[in-house]
């Protein structure tokens, strides 16, 4: 049997305002090849690339690569198939971008291209979304673009995928600061005055609309957050000053990766390399190591290479 590769892009939840409901795919990816191996009967792991060494301690038996390609052949009621998974890591782990949700991803596509009966993308996105708890990684690093995710009790998973401008830029530094997603929720009110509530409301409706009409220019108020971002900059070194010289240097908006440490700023193609070379600038001034990068969205979402 031949070896199968996906691989599955990067992700930025919340968008600023939409607290678990809103995710951005971006063009970086982690790479993960499957090898059937006869008379297997588990998964075995090497890692490459970024946190490699971390993710080398952590037990096989845990991983959520495999787990899901457990899971799906248990769903479709196949007997599973074992053997080894090498991962090629681009993605910072543990830093707001994803990075579980492309293991999660990746376990459901490789196992979906071994059954008789695979999967679609939408019964797919369902058993992601039961695995992370929270659509706004899985949904884009699955389906590509901004998508729109709610998980409503009697209708179940309610999602919409909007179309990333192309002239859009997104200046990305990821400090060497760690914030666990458990800590990050930890610190977030258990109540919310119902004045934030509706202003957040209606950022959250602006950004799609910005997104939408191609009106970059309505990111700048689109992008504030008043649900979890006041809350999670007191975690990040530097995060006021380090959105003010995105601002200065020429992006629309900027706001936290998921629940961080990651910082994005939405900026246009012509000015995002010096966006992101003055929020770099203002970590290493303060001592931090980080790292920049520049990227677009990703359209397509996770796919066999």
């Amino acid at each position: 049997m031949m070896s199968i590769a996906v691989r599955v892009p990067a992700t930025s939840a919340n968008c600023g305002p939409g607290f678990d409901s809103l995710g951005l795919a971006l063009a970086m990816y982690n790479t993960f090849t499957f090898t059937p191996m006869e008379g297997a009967d588990t998964y075995s792991y090497t890692f490459q690339g970024l946190g490699a060494d971390i993710l080398e301690q952590e037990n096989p038996e845990d991983n959520l690569i495999g787990e899901s390609m457990k899971k799906l052949f248990a769903v479709v009621g196949e007997e599973g198939v074992f053997g080894r998974i090498d991962v090629s890591i681009a993605i910072p782990p543990a830093r707001g971008l994803g990075s579980s949700s492309t293991a999660i991803v990746a376990g459901l596509m490789l196992a979906n291209r071994l059954v008789k009966k695979p999967l679609s993308k939408v019964a797919m996105l369902e058993l992601a979304n039961e695995m992370e708890g929270h659509p706004d990684n899985v949904a884009p690093a699955l389906l590509g673009n901004l998508i729109c995710a709610v998980q409503d009790g009697a209708a179940g998973l309610c999602y919409g995928k909007i179309s990333v401008p192309y002239s859009l830029r997104f200046a990305v530094v990821v400090p060497d600061v760690l914030v666990s997603t458990e800590y990050a929720r930890s610190v977030l009110p258990t109540q919310i005055a119902h004045k934030k509530a509706v202003a957040n409301v209606g950022r959250a409706a602006l950004l799609v609309t910005a997104l939408q009409q191609n009106k970059p220019e309505l990111l700048a108020v689109a992008l504030e957050d008043m649900l979890h971002v006041p809350y999670r900059k007191e975690l990040i070194p530097c995060c006021d000053e380090v959105f003010a010289a995105a601002r200065e240097a020429g992006a629309y908006g900027s706001t936290i990766s998921g629940s961080g440490s990651t910082l994005i700023a939405y900026c246009n193609e012509s000015t995002a390399h010096q966006v992101v070379e003055a929020m770099v600038q203002v970590f290493l001034r303060n001592g931090i190591e980080c790292i920049g990068e520049v990227l677009t969205a990703d359209a397509n979402g996770a796919d066999y290479i």
